[in-house]
């Protein structure tokens, strides 16, 4: 995995220093503070974010392979390999959520799952719609991308954890939509009396979207009724 994460990295340099760009990833090791994360909680993020990685890359990888025209520079040309590295580290943490079955198995993991599900799909919506012009270069809609990467990413997930988000339900789009007004509001709020009632928003809408009915995944059986949510996944 290191080694994966290596090569991505000296790509990633080898097309900056086109640009006549460059990173001192060893700067970032010096003076960065790090904060102690509990091995489980690292296991949830890493996993999540490897799984929806995957599925944000491949989804750019086929777009273009369908489009070439809109491949904005040659490495989008390499991309299936760097996907597939993704995948199969999302895998190793699957393996090693199954070697820890207190991990995926309790009333506490499930709680755990859904803040980690929702905090990654909250973050990359956030992040990918205040960059729109990015996806539109590459002829993406930042929106129908963001949720077709979140649905593949939760059905992927549904394996093994023991319940996901309702990403089906219309309301967790909705307000998700509104988290992003509510972000670009703060991004242009200069004093506490214009941030206040905006942050009082943001904070109601991800209360709704944590409260919002989880389906039951994982080792479940299949709901008969195969309009039921669980059904999907």
């Amino acid at each position: 995995m290191s080694r994966d994460e290596a090569r991505h990295a000296g790509f990633l340099n080898k097309a900056m220093s086109d640009f006549g760009l460059a990173l001192d990833l060893g700067f970032l090791t010096k003076n960065r503070q790090y904060t102690f994360f509990k091995p489980k909680f690292i296991i949830y993020a890493t996993y999540l974010s490897e799984k929806i990685g995957y599925w944000r890359y491949i989804s750019i990888y086929r777009h273009l392979q369908e489009n070439p025209d809109d491949q904005l520079y040659p490495i989008f040309q390499y991309f299936e390999n760097w996907c597939q590295d993704e995948n199969r580290h999302g895998d190793f943490f699957t393996a090693c959520l199954k070697a820890r079955p207190e991990f995926v198995n309790t009333w506490e993991a499930k709680l755990w799952v859904r803040f980690f599900s929702l905090s990654v799909y909250v973050t990359m919506y956030l992040n990918d719609h205040s960059r729109e012009e990015f996806y539109g270069s590459i002829g993406l809609n930042t929106t129908q991308f963001n949720m077709h990467v979140i649905h593949q990413t939760n059905k992927t997930t549904a394996a093994i954890f023991p319940q996901v988000i309702d990403t089906y339900n219309p309301k967790f789009q909705e307000h998700l939509d509104k988290l992003v007004v509510i972000n670009a509001a703060l991004a242009k709020a200069t004093s506490p009396l214009e941030k206040a009632p905006l942050i009082a928003g943001f904070a109601s809408n991800l209360l709704t979207l944590a409260a919002m009915a989880p389906i039951d995944s994982g080792s479940i059986d299949l709901a008969e009724d195969v309009n039921s949510p669980a059904f999907m996944y």
